[in-house]
């Protein structure tokens, strides 16, 4: 991409001939985020020198990191987050950042994304957990961008998406095979005795999970947690932007429900809240006419807490490590082990 500002990848002159602006020129560029996918930067334009565009803007380009980029050509989660912005934003309703350019190559598994800059959003914690009202403007958001493609044909045009089948999902039951071992090594000491036996049952049954989804299915986050999430303030309330569409893919929507939930609360906090919190999304899909009793909403919740638990074994042996990422696998797998635990999950396996 020539020219650059070196550790960034993009030059003035790239982002001036796509954003659309002649004389742009670069003030700053900081790191921002803490994605272990890819990197992130806030890049600051000279004041007058920025025309029609906002003074900053977020540039998303490719990890530095050999081991983060491996994992990427596994997951395709460059092309999948491109896609996501190119073809599924503008189908559903949920609020992510506007996407100013994107550009993807598949050959070189290369990306560049420049996304509108949520200035006053303050990045959720996974580790220190959401406040109620957090996770009640986050549950909306689920709710705007699980209800549009809701069963619907359009998913069917959307075949560069990964799909859960018991086919598709083959490759993930032997990943998480392979990495137990390597995970139980690492986290003896973070995660507790109790979840890690349940680790080994999960493993042991992990073919029953996937014969058990449900029969219904849109478009979702499948990372969907509180890093990932940008709140912000305002007189009408709590407002979140949904960044991080490196997962996007087509699921069952109360997925990213139990994800979010197990995620973002001890053990304690989630027993207060959880039902309330289903609830709540469960009321939003039957106002956008969706048709899932109460119980039918309520066992998928039970069943997909699993579905945090996975992603704390698989992704923390894949990517970097780093002390907050062990951290934050840590809790993870504690919570959702102990979601699991509490709802029974394993039950609802067949």
């Amino acid at each position: 991409m020539g020219d650059v500002s070196s550790h960034v990848g993009v030059s003035a002159r790239y982002l001036a001939h796509h954003l659309g602006v002649a004389d742009l020129k670069i003030a700053s560029v900081t790191p921002i985020g803490t994605g272990q996918m890819a990197e992130s930067y806030r890049v600051s334009f000279v004041a007058g020198s920025h025309g029609q565009i906002p003074p900053s803007v977020v540039v998303k380009v490719p990890s530095k990191s050999e081991s983060s980029r491996a994992a990427s050509r596994i997951t395709r989660c460059y092309e999948l987050e491109t896609g996501f912005y190119t073809h599924v934003r503008s189908l559903v309703g949920v609020s992510a950042p506007n996407c100013l350019h994107v550009w993807f190559d598949a050959p070189n598994d290369d990306f560049v994304l420049v996304l509108e800059d949520i200035v006053n959003g303050k990045q959720g914690d996974q580790i220190s957990g959401a406040t109620v009202q957090q996770a009640r403007a986050a549950i909306d958001e689920l709710v705007r961008l699980h209800t549009p493609l809701w069963n619907s044909r359009q998913l069917d045009s959307l075949g560069w998406m990964p799909r859960h089948t018991m086919e598709s999902s083959q490759g993930t039951r032997d990943l998480l095979r392979s990495v137990f071992s390597g995970f139980v090594a690492r986290f003896a000491s973070l995660v507790s005795a109790e979840v890690l036996e349940l680790g080994a049952q999960l493993v042991e049954s992990i073919d029953g999970y996937d014969r058990a989804f449900p029969n219904n299915e849109t478009v979702v986050h499948r990372d969907f947690r509180l890093d990932n999430l940008l709140f912000t303030e305002t007189s009408h309330g709590t407002q979140v932007k949904v960044v991080d569409w490196q997962t996007a893919s087509i699921s069952s929507g109360p997925t990213d429900l139990a994800y979010f939930i197990g995620a973002s609360f001890d053990p304690e906090q989630r027993r207060k809240v959880e039902n309330e919190l289903v609830h709540r999304y469960h009321d939003g899909l039957v106002q956008s006419g969706i048709t899932l009793s109460w119980t039918e909403a309520w066992d998928q919740y039970r069943l997909f807490a699993t579905s945090g638990y996975i992603m704390a074994i698989v992704a923390s042996m894949l990517v970097k490590q780093t002390e907050r990422g062990d951290a934050m696998f840590a809790a993870m797998a504690n919570r959702h082990g102990q979601q699991m635990i509490d709802l029974e999950t394993l039950s609802l396996f067949r």
